[in-house]
């Protein structure tokens, strides 16, 4: 090796080592800094800590991942007793962020031979990654497997052999059967290690990488009958996202509205147009075609999987969350790193560029990983202490109780809006059932006027809307009577008015209650609360006779 590339490799090394440090004291702050579960993470605790394993299995319907992440899940659990230790999953999420950033490593070098930098300073960079690959959440894991089958079939296609087949079908096999999302990615990955092996007329690679595509999608046929039963519930949380609202949210997402995770990506695109040129260019020259088959191989990953993510996105209608797009960004960023990787010009653009990257996001990233992922632990504290029995506590929205439930112990009623029985995972099944109901919010109105009636006093844990001076809510039909058919969100906005009114018509005083909390928190679980006090009794029936005269009028 001559000296200037001894020179480049040593401080390649050096940085990426370093920026390395940054992440894992990254994902040591989260960890220590979360805090409690929330929602989307209580969730999958409980459904990996059902009471049997066979129990877990049939809930799988109601969740949207398969059974490998709970399963692990689970195991962590058994030493300590079970679900009930917030601060011990903070450790199992700690380890799968560790184990990701060590598939970068193996992904990068499985190709490349080098440290992947720039993925390095993608993850360095992006807070959304880092807070998803430390929550208990399946992403993490995901992203981890989603890196190895990368490396792997991308080394099938230069050395076909058994080793690497077995490694690569392992790897596979594993990415799908951790997240449903991973199986158009695998796809994109076999589709790219295809064409190489076709060009370079690899008869033994190509179905080497048939091979691995065919086993891990065979895998997922065991799932099915779960995904065909989530069925009659994912409608309520579909929305028919057009490819320009897809594609805005997605840029928004991955940017993070971060002028220099912005500018990052933007330098990595350049730096790929050149070294995609320049392998061309070579080929074209006659020149050694050795670096040139994973150069190919990288880029098509890149197209491939970009395209059959967004798509699979599209067609499940679900509105884009930056957890969604994590596997989807360290792909791509370690497939950048193989591209820029093959010339020393371009390595040592991409020495500065992830250097660069990484100095000016750490700031940035280190007041975001210490953000609170909930705040409801301490309502449910102070409901604890503040509320006495006879009065009500409402939780809103509905899912806010799954965290609520985890947390709160008091002997105190409580409620959510519309009213839940199961919340200890997402109960999608049972809210349709509830959009479905005529009159679902009369259980929950009657409790409100027995407590306030009684002279106790009804805590509000979350929010609810207040028309507007003489404006009555909205009346709406049993689903999927509107317009928008079996999406929930109308019906939510619309429960949530027609609660806020009958509290604006018949409570006589409205308190906001200040919770202090010592560091930001999460803007998906940073709830406010309310009390409420004293009943007007004059104006019940009246109002009665207008709810149910308009209730006649819309059947």
């Amino acid at each position: 090796m001559t000296r200037p590339h001894r020179v480049l490799a040593r401080a390649e090394l050096s940085a990426a080592l370093l920026i390395t440090a940054l992440i894992a004291f990254l994902n040591l702050r989260f960890a220590t800094e979360a805090g409690p579960l929330w929602r989307d993470e209580v969730s999958t605790v409980q459904l990996a800590t059902r009471s049997t394993y066979t129990e877990m299995l049939k809930s799988l319907s109601l969740d949207s991942a398969p059974a490998l992440y709970p399963t692990l899940l689970r195991l962590w659990s058994v030493p300590w007793g079970g679900g009930g230790q917030d601060g011990l999953f903070r450790v199992f999420g700690f380890g799968v962020a560790m184990a990701l950033v060590g598939a970068v490593w193996i992904a990068g070098g499985t190709l490349s031979g080098g440290p992947p930098l720039l993925a390095l300073a993608v993850f360095a960079a992006h807070a959304g990654t880092l807070q998803t690959a430390g929550s208990v959440k399946p992403y993490g894991l995901g992203s981890a497997f989603i890196l190895l089958a990368f490396g792997a079939i991308g080394r099938l296609t230069v050395s076909p052999r058994r080793r690497w087949l077995l490694y690569a079908l392992a790897v596979a096999i594993l990415a799908v059967q951790t997240l449903y999302n991973n199986a158009p990615l695998i796809l994109a990955v076999c589709i790219a290690g295809l064409a190489v092996a076709a060009l370079a007329r690899e008869r033994s690679a190509a179905l080497a990488v048939v091979a691995t595509g065919v086993v891990a999608a065979a895998s997922i046929l065991p799932y099915v009958g779960v995904l065909l039963s989530s069925r009659s519930w994912r409608p309520l949380n579909q929305w028919d996202l057009d490819t320009r609202s897809l594609l805005v949210r997605s840029s928004a997402l991955v940017t993070e509205a971060n002028w220099s995770l912005a500018a990052l990506w933007v330098a990595a695109a350049v730096l790929v147009s050149y070294g995609v040129v320049r392998a061309i260019r070579r080929s074209l020259n006659g020149e050694p075609a050795s670096p040139g088959r994973p150069v190919l191989y990288a880029v098509l990953v890149i197209v491939c999987s970009t395209s059959l993510h967004l798509g699979f996105l599209k067609i499940a209608g679900r509105i884009p969350q930056a957890w969604h797009f994590v596997p989807l960004i360290v792909l791509v960023a370690v497939a950048i790193d193989i591209v820029l990787g093959g010339t020393r010009s371009l390595r040592w653009a991409r020495l500065g560029v992830a250097v660069l990257a990484a100095g000016l996001a750490f700031p940035a990233s280190m007041d975001q990983v210490a953000v609170r992922q909930t705040n409801v632990d301490l309502v449910a504290q102070h409901v604890h202490t503040a509320a006495q029995r006879g009065d009500l506590i409402l939780v809103n929205p509905w899912y806010v109780g799954i965290t609520f439930n985890r947390h709160y112990r008091g002997p105190v009623a409580w409620m959510t809006l519309p009213p839940i029985e199961d919340l200890t995972i997402h109960r999608y099944d049972i809210l349709k059932l509830r959009m479905m109901s005529a009159e679902p919010l009369a259980p929950l109105h009657r409790a409100i006027q027995d407590a306030l009636q009684s002279g106790h006093r009804v805590w509000l844990v979350g929010s609810v809307h207040f028309p507007p001076a003489g404006h009555l809510p909205p009346v709406l039909p049993p689903a999927p009577g509107l317009s928008t058919g079996w999406s929930d969100g109308p019906y939510a906005i619309g429960w949530a008015l027609q609660t806020g009114y009958f509290l604006q018509t018949h409570a006589e005083r409205f308190a906001v209650v200040r919770i202090p909390v010592d560091r930001p928190v999460n803007r998906f679980e940073n709830v406010e609360l309310l009390v409420v006090e004293g009943w007007r009794r004059a104006e019940f029936k009246n109002e009665q006779s207008r709810i149910s005269a308009l209730s006649s009028s819309s059947r």
